[in-house]
């Protein structure tokens, strides 16, 4: 699927591209979804700035910021004179956090506020924001309840405000796939997932694409969706799959249970230093649902729908 498959672009709109030269601000630029982001910003034209860390990073044909999202100062320099910023920051990742015990969404709404308070005061309007499939106010889990509090946050901003969710990113060096491709290059395989739970799937560059074409289309703007292919699969499933693309037997699979997870969690984020919640809120209570959100929505403004699971996995092994 080419950028151009993805969604069609009105003629007014590809003028005003046109006339607008100010760079797409990638907020998580250096990650695994904000790289190919980039990399699919700079292939549609647009210049491209980033907030980083570590400027070594960062692609070297950005524009780079260097600072932290918690720092409301740099994020307000990174902001300044962008036509439109992307959050798709990973925060279960080693940082810290706004404040002593904050837990990881602690850290990704308070980036997210700093965000929005910077596109007020600069004038910026545009800001697409991508969280995952399953989340809501109202769920068990404490990651989808945080995670909806965050996008409530943006979309009651008064910016013109996208957040996409999507299913499992099908892509070499993610997380989810990351656990998908060890498994089926191993003859055994731990698994944290329970056998049954099931996960609409989405390539990376695919979520990249949609992400770019999504920008300038105005009928996107105050809502929310969900994104993947037409897949749904189990991580044994896509597992098996896997390692008979690869010519390999399928591995045994032992599953742990959430419940002896979650008891080490805190020790687990305390050894890693990764911010409080970010084993616990994956492996908690609700944390078994399947997360298959609907997809019709967003389908209405795709001229064609995002790969298969084969088409993306044969993709992310041969990389």
């Amino acid at each position: 699927m080419t950028r151009r498959a993805v969604m069609g672009r009105r003629r007014w709109q590809e003028r005003e591209m046109q006339q607008d030269d100010r760079p797409v601000l990638v907020m998580g630029g250096t990650g695994f979804l904000g790289r190919r982001l980039v990399a699919a910003l700079l292939a549609d034209g647009h210049r491209v700035r980033c907030l980083v860390r570590d400027p070594g990073k960062a692609d070297d044909r950005v524009e780079v910021v260097v600072g932290d999202m918690l720092d409301p100062a740099a994020v307000a320099t990174a902001v300044d004179s962008v036509r439109a910023v992307y959050f798709c920051v990973h925060t279960l990742s080693k940082q810290a956090g706004p404040h002593r015990g904050s837990d990881f969404m602690d850290v990704e709404q308070a980036g997210l506020s700093n965000v929005i308070t910077a596109a007020h005061d600069h004038g910026v309007r545009r800001v697409v924001y991508v969280t995952a499939i399953g989340t809501h106010p109202d769920a068990v889990s404490s990651w989808s309840r945080g995670r909806a509090r965050a996008e409530a946050m943006l979309l009651g901003s008064g910016l013109d405000a996208t957040v996409l969710r999507p299913g499992m990113i099908v892509g070499h060096g993610g997380d989810g796939f990351g656990m998908v491709e060890r498994g089926a290059r191993s003859s055994v395989a731990v698994l944290p997932a329970s056998r049954t739970q099931r996960f609409r799937t989405i390539g990376v560059d695919d979520l990249a694409d949609i992400l770019v074409a999504v920008m300038d289309d105005p009928r996107s703007f105050g809502r929310h969706y969900d994104v993947g292919s037409d897949d749904v699969l189990t991580i044994g499933e896509m597992m098996d799959a896997a390692a008979s693309h690869l010519g390999r037997r399928p591995p045994i699979k032992i599953h742990l249970p959430r419940r002896a997870i979650a008891a080490v969690a805190p020790l687990i984020e305390r050894l890693a230093g990764m911010p409080r919640g970010a084993v616990g809120g994956f492996v908690g209570p609700g944390a078994d649902a399947d997360l298959i959100g609907d997809t019709n929505p967003i389908n209405l403004l795709l001229v064609r729908p995002p790969r298969t699971f084969h088409e993306t996995m044969t993709a992310a092994l041969a990389v």
